[in-house]
């Protein structure tokens, strides 16, 4: 369910892109922790058990969304969300990341 709210799985209007209404019903209900850990597996691409700036703006430029995906800006949005410094974002901080959306 998440990785089809996400876009993963699927795409609404069939066109490689989310617009914002698309983006608005991804995020209409709250996933349950399993869809959460779900979605950071897909995140999470090489399986270190971390998401970092990498593989954020591959998700990104999948989604459609190549205008907020340059480096520096992935590299930022880890940041704001990095709660233990390490430039990474790991389960824990992608669950809690997860619940402030919600």
């Amino acid at each position: 369910m998440v990785m089809g709210k996400l876009g993963i799985a699927s795409d609404p209007s069939h066109d490689d892109f989310f617009s914002a209404k698309e983006l608005a019903l991804l995020f209409e209900e709250e996933p349950s922790l399993e869809e959460v850990r779900e979605a950071f597996g897909v995140f999470d691409q090489n399986r270190d058990g971390f998401i970092d700036a990498t593989e954020l703006q591959r998700i990104l430029c999948g989604l459609g969304l190549e205008k907020v995906s340059k480096f520096e800006d992935c590299v930022r949005m880890i940041l704001a969300f990095d709660e233990n410094g390490d430039g990474l974002i790991d389960q824990s901080e992608f669950v809690k990341l997860m619940e402030r959306c919600f």
